[in-house]
């Protein structure tokens, strides 16, 4: 079949309908003609180029390529034919669809070349709300959904036993063991003991982070060394290994690689390091060492003492964790036959180990990635605005290529490669600024806020996120055109005089993209708004005591020097008077702990009333304090008295309790002289001394933990008479702290160099850092607001702007005819203040309907310690009114400077225009 003939087929089967006719007459008459005849010779290189232009983009599988020859010199009397090309046939995947790549490339960048405010503007709006996105998504992803970095982590379970009031509770080692031999569904089963710091003894005394743990506890995680070995199966039986974190590692032994071998004390017991591993935080934070548990101890084998508090457990591949439940209760259950007190009704728990960690951070984390999911969305609303506004201006161009046969497909394959070559540079730039916001984000949270560590990394797993979402949402908004090129009318869209992209459904369509984004400012305004409200009460919130010029500096006493209470005393009396000779010191007094500074929690119940069940006895914060200690930190004594030196080892116990404690435990009665019970269980020793307590006096509450929490109740005890090795010195200066704070570590240092100090601080570095969560939250939700607001001005002005472009003519012969510019800029202003005032009001409704929707889940429960909002509500009405007047007056302020420009046009040259 001759090629025409072959075209002319191909024509039939695949050519758009509107050109298939024409291009059947020119084959006939190409297939009528001689080489030389002038019909032939009719069919001009620019009818050749119209069919190029006309079959781009059609879907076939053998493209037609019209191809203008080239003429060799001298060929004046060459064939007609080929000075006008021939038509020849090749096959679609021989380098087609990368023709069309690159052209279609080209077109878009000289496109985006002549609109380089548009393609500026476009790019960094996308990039700026993908940021915000990504890097709250890392955080959240890091912290939350990342899985666990040990092999095969989706076998890793938490076991620990329920007691029937769903407390945990410790086991001891022999149960441990037990419930290792006797649950075949694991691998592996690892115990965890208690953390706690202790004195390592080298050239200088340390305070260290310890945690003991059985020997299988690295091989069941699959932790290895980085330098010599981590525990055996036979460093459980008789030996006292320990390892190092590489932080340990490098901050007291500089990296030592001879580290290995090297015996050290912990407090007063010797231990052999055997090895150092990298530090992983993804479990709540690494200590600085690892002791392995002796299992030969008797006290280990002990079965009434708690040696574990919890378990790790490794199922074997396939396993599963009800069948290891199953036969872990089984265990319990044979255990608990005949034994008084046994375990026989508490459940045992065999959960998925990454889904147990404490997620005490993961409401708010969730709530923040909310938030920058409204900023994303606002300005994919902004970008979606000026790719319409675009679209409009090329009504003619997508007619033209309607009217030369461009079907839909090309259109949307010039669309899409637009779009990418906008999303590519947005989305880089975001993964760029996600690094730096990551470092912003991480250093203005407390230290622990992440149960996972505070390593975030931007992984292949943030730079997809980004990408994802960025080639999403441009691809989502860039096909938008292909709708409107349907409905383009030819006739009207090529007409003299026509005005492209100004329509009524174009200003509705941009107008509801307006409403949309100033109704999502107005909730992140309103939000921000609750937040410094909140933020502003909480600085105002009463402590209970005073911090100004307080101080505090803790130290722990251990070794066989400091094995009686009498030595600890003593140590303590010294300490005191050595803190009050150093100038500028007003008081010092001795206590175990402070306020905001927690301390051991201990069951009580009041003498004379009916005893609480098992698991709901009453608890609170225990404090031993010297008689100094009330006065020392401001506190209020409410009723009876502070504690004297009457009160020594040996006189009746008595204690000092807290309004709260007052209130519950003895309502409107005086409490002066009423007996309550410590009750044992308590897990740290020198708090483990139950017995009966009179109570001489109350204090006022004070903030234990943070400022925004649930009211704690406090014990206080005399020091001499319940005596604890770790103290804390308070100190009240008439001087500014820094210049006592030095002496204070040097008073602790000469009387005696082997006690170390744990830690230092001022209460009102407490008080700032207690708040610097609520910072960090007012910091977030503010940027989030203020990036919303610049999003929605840029969005005002980029409509008026272009409604003023797009109506010059229309404009020009307004002003023409004598219309007041200041009537048009009115009218102008009068659009925009009205879709601020109705976007306005519908972002109020949103805003109240998302309040509903969350409740009470950003206030403190009890339980919790990272109550987000305090002393104000989400529906607070001065906020919302607030945001509605903010984003109208950011709306009018917006659209003043672009509908100003309507004073600039000449009615000249906007007639002689067209």
């Amino acid at each position: 079949m001759t090629p025409p003939r072959l075209a002319r087929l191909w024509v039939r089967l695949v050519a758009p309908p509107k050109l298939r006719q024409a291009i059947l007459d020119d084959l006939d008459e190409l297939m009528r003609a001689d080489a030389a005849s002038p019909p032939f010779a009719a069919l001009t290189r620019a009818r050749l180029r119209y069919w190029r232009e006309a079959l781009r983009g059609t879907p076939h599988l053998l493209r037609l390529r019209v191809m203008p020859a080239r003429q060799p010199p001298g060929s004046a009397t060459a064939d007609p034919r080929r000075a006008v090309g021939d038509i020849r046939f090749g096959s679609a995947w021989k380098a087609g669809g990368i023709d069309w790549l690159w052209r279609d490339i080209k077109y878009g960048l000289r496109g985006l070349r002549r609109e380089p405010t548009f393609a500026l503007t476009a790019t960094l709006t996308l990039a700026l709300g993908v940021t915000t996105t990504t890097t709250v998504f890392s955080v959240v992803d890091a912290e939350v959904w990342k899985p666990l970095p040990f092999p095969h982590p989706e076998q890793l379970v938490a076991v620990y036993s329920r007691e029937p009031n769903g407390r945990a509770d410790a086991i001891s080692g022999a149960e441990f063991l037990d419930w290792r031999s006797g649950a075949p569904a694991f691998s592996d089963l690892a115990g965890e003991s208690h953390t706690a710091r202790q004195v390592l003894r080298l050239e200088t005394a340390e305070s260290v982070i310890v945690t003991k743990v059985s020997g299988n506890f690295f091989a069941t995680l699959g932790r290895r060394a980085i330098l010599g070995r981590t525990f055996r199966a036979d460093d459980a039986r008789g030996s006292r290994p320990a390892v190092l974190t590489d932080r340990t590692w490098r901050r007291l032994f500089a990296a030592d690689p001879s580290v290995t071998g090297r015996t050290v004390t912990l407090d007063a017991e010797t231990f052999v390091i055997t090895g150092v591993v990298a530090a992983d935080d993804s479990l709540g934070g690494d200590p600085d060492l690892f002791v392995a548990l002796d299992e030969t101890d008797p006290a280990f084998l002990d079965r009434t003492q708690p040696a574990f508090f919890s378990a790790i457990g490794r199922l074997r591949p396939g396993g599963d964790a009800a069948v290891a439940r199953v036969q872990l209760q089984a265990v319990v259950t044979r255990l608990a036959e005949g034994t008084p007190g046994g375990r026989g009704s508490h459940s045992i728990v065999v959960a998925d180990l990454q889904e147990s960690l404490p997620d005490f951070n993961r409401r708010p984390l969730y709530f923040f990635l909310g938030g920058s999911l409204i900023v994303l969305i606002l300005s994919a609303v902004n970008v979606a605005t000026l790719l319409l506004a675009r679209a409009f201006r090329r009504t003619r161009e997508f007619a033209l290529r309607g009217a030369l046969g461009g079907g839909q497909t090309a259109l949307a394959r010039q669309l899409l490669v637009e779009g990418a070559l906008l999303a590519l540079p947005a989305a880089a730039g975001a993964v760029l600024m996600t690094r730096w916001a990551v470092g912003l984000f991480t250093g203005q949270l407390p230290a622990d806020f992440f149960t996972r560590g505070t390593s975030i990394p931007i992984d292949l797993r943030v730079c997809a996120f980004a990408l994802s979402v960025t080639g999403l949402t441009t691809v989502v908004f860039v096909l938008a055109p292909l709708v409107m090129a349907r409905r383009v009318d030819l006739s009207s869209a090529l007409a003299p005089g026509a005005r492209a992209g100004h329509s009524a459904a174009e200003g509705h369509l941009r107008g509801l993209l307006l409403m949309a984004q100033m109704a999502l400012t107005v909730v992140l305004l309103a939000g921000a708004g609750i937040f410094v409200k909140s933020f502003v009460a909480l600085t105002h919130v009463p402590l209970g005591f005073d911090p100004t010029n307080a101080m505090a500096v803790r130290a722990t006493l251990s070794g066989p020097r400091y094995a009686s209470e009498a030595a600890v005393r003593a140590y303590a009396d010294r300490l005191v008077e050595a803190a009050r000779a150093i100038p500028g010191v007003q008081d010092a007094a001795i206590g175990t702990s402070s306020p905001l500074g927690s301390g051991p929690v201990v069951n009580f119940a009041a003498a004379g009333q009916p005893r609480p069940e098992p698991g709901k006895e009453s608890d609170a914060i225990l404090r031993a304090a010297s008689p100094d200690y009330f006065r020392t930190l401001g506190m209020r004594i409410v009723r009876g008295r502070a504690f004297s030196t009457a009160d020594v080892a040996g006189a009746p116990r008595v204690a000092v309790v807290n309004e709260s404690v007052a209130r519950e435990t003895f309502g409107d009665e005086n409490p002066i002289g009423r007996i309550i019970e410590l009750l044992p269980r308590a897990r740290t020793p020198w708090t483990n001394r139950p017995g009966a307590l009179m109570v001489v006096g109350v204090v006022a509450t004070v903030k234990d933990v943070g400022v925004n929490e649930i009211e704690f109740g406090n014990i206080y005890v005399p020091f001499a008479q319940m005596t604890a090795p770790r103290i804390e010195l308070v100190v009240r200066a008439g001087v500014p702290p820094a210049d006592v704070m030095d002496p204070l570590r040097h008073a602790v240092a000469r009387i005696d160099p082997a006690v170390p100090v744990t830690s230092a601080a001022t209460f009102d570095q407490r008080v700032a850092s207690t708040l610097q969560n609520d910072r960090f939250n007012l910091l977030l939700i503010s940027s989030f607001a203020g990036v919303a607001l610049f999003l929605a001005a840029i969005g005002v002005y980029g409509a008026v702007a272009y409604h003023v472009q797009a109506r010059t003519r229309e404009l020009g012969v307004r002003l023409a005819l004598g219309a007041r510019p200041s009537r048009l800029i009115g009218a102008a202003l009068w659009q925009t203040g009205r879709l601020g005032v109705l976007g306005g009001l519908l972002g109020v409704g949103v805003a109240l309907a998302i309040a509903r929707a969350i409740g009470n889940a950003l206030y403190l429960v009890p339980g919790s310690h990272n109550g987000l909002l305090y002393g104000v509500t989400t529906t607070d009405p001065v906020m919302l009114g607030g945001a509605f007047v903010g984003i109208v007056v950011v709306a009018l302020a917006a659209g003043t400077i672009p509908a100003r420009r309507v004073t600039r046009i000449d009615p000249v040259r906007a007639l002689s225009s067209e």
